[in-house]
């Protein structure tokens, strides 16, 4: 049977936790990775009702979006919103996991779901994003090793430039070696001085990965000791949250938010002249009004995400841009969805629910 371990091993494939904020706070929050798992929820908001859904359902694990434990609780108070949750998930038996900036930012995630719904083409990612540290690795193989090489520590997370993967460098030289007497040397003899023909393997590795990569690159590697560095490179926006395409065809804006709340099911708000024609759009599901400006700065001509403030309203159209505000729910509740299909699809073997909540009730507006 399937565990919590699993569960949170197929997040870090869809969703890797290096893509969460440095302040967010996502994983495991509440259970065991040891605990067993044959049903599951998947749900936005970290709600009472969503635990009850849960339970009525069997379920052993629920995977939100909106993390329950954020800021650290100094009491487990049954008076809180928050002290009642976690009460009743351990009274339960149910685990809980967030996925919250870093599905955002994921390939596939919130944003890349709310750019495939509106049709966009040519989506980049923009934005607000984590900063990453990343190593080179380098090691030295014979020529008939290379592919497997490159295989064994692209499957442990190297070599990934963006929306590429097995991303690597292969360089020809000479390597020289005298093994001593209790040696087994691959290629060559122990004792004599010998020189071989040797390829170089550069791939990129996010930190997180260097020791599954150094475990992999070692029992992948036909030497007996073999030759790697890992050497620190300048630390980087990885995975950007907000996502910019073009619309299939350009229209005004008043068409563009009756568009909105044909596609979210929503009463948008939108800021602007109705008469402006709209060609490229940035999207940034939940709360993020302030990242109106780097939309902007990548070619947007308007930008869409759940909540707006009215201080930025205001800055953001007398500074030539246009806003639509679509919901918080109706914004991160599709890529929901998705996140449910993808971990429904990565472990098939656990029974997977969404938890929708009715109108108006457990986070739904009306």
């Amino acid at each position: 049977m399937a565990s919590v371990r699993d569960v949170l091993l197929a997040l870090e494939t869809i969703a890797p936790k290096r893509y969460a904020f440095s302040y967010d706070r996502v994983g495991l929050q509440v259970g065991s990775p040891e605990q067993a798992v044959s049903k599951a929820v998947v749900s936005l908001d970290r709600s009472l009702g969503a635990v009850k859904f849960g339970i009525e359902n069997g379920a052993e694990l629920l995977v939100c979006h909106h993390p329950l434990i954020f800021n650290p609780m100094d009491t487990v108070d049954t008076r809180s919103h928050q002290g009642r949750t976690v009460v009743k998930l351990i009274q339960s038996g149910m685990s809980f996991i967030a996925a919250h900036t870093n599905w955002d930012s994921a390939r596939g995630g919130i944003n890349d779901t709310l750019a495939a719904m509106f049709g966009l083409k040519d989506v980049v990612p923009f934005g607000m994003a984590a900063e990453v540290r990343q190593f080179k690795l380098v090691v030295t193989c014979p020529e008939s090793n290379v592919e497997r090489l490159i295989d064994a520590a692209s499957e442990a997370g190297a070599g990934v430039i963006g929306a590429y993967r097995r991303c690597a460098f292969v360089g020809q030289g000479f390597g020289t070696f005298i093994g001593e007497v209790s040696s087994n040397p691959t290629v060559g003899t122990s004792g004599l001085c010998e020189q071989v023909e040797e390829s170089r393997i550069e791939m990129i590795v996010p930190e997180d990965r260097v020791n599954v990569v150094e475990r992999a690159v070692r029992k992948a590697h036909s030497y007996e000791e073999p030759a790697y560095e890992f050497y620190p490179l300048r630390v980087k926006k990885e995975q950007p949250a907000g996502r910019l395409g073009t619309l299939p065809h350009p229209m005004m804006l008043s068409e563009f938010a009756t568009l909105a709340d044909q596609v979210l099911d929503v009463r948008s708000w939108t800021w602007g002249d109705p008469n402006r024609v709209i060609k490229k759009v940035g999207f940034t599901g939940g709360a993020a009004d302030t990242e109106w400006m780097d939309a902007q700065r990548a070619g947007a001509d308007l930008f869409m995400t759940g909540e707006i403030k009215q201080h930025i309203a205001v800055e953001a159209t007398e500074s030539g841009m246009t806003l639509v505000a679509a919901g918080h729910y109706q914004t991160e509740q599709p890529g929901t969805a998705e996140l449910h299909n993808r971990m429904s699809a990565a472990l098939p073997e656990i029974e997977w629910y969404l938890f929708t909540p009715p109108a108006g009730l457990h986070g739904r507006p009306f």
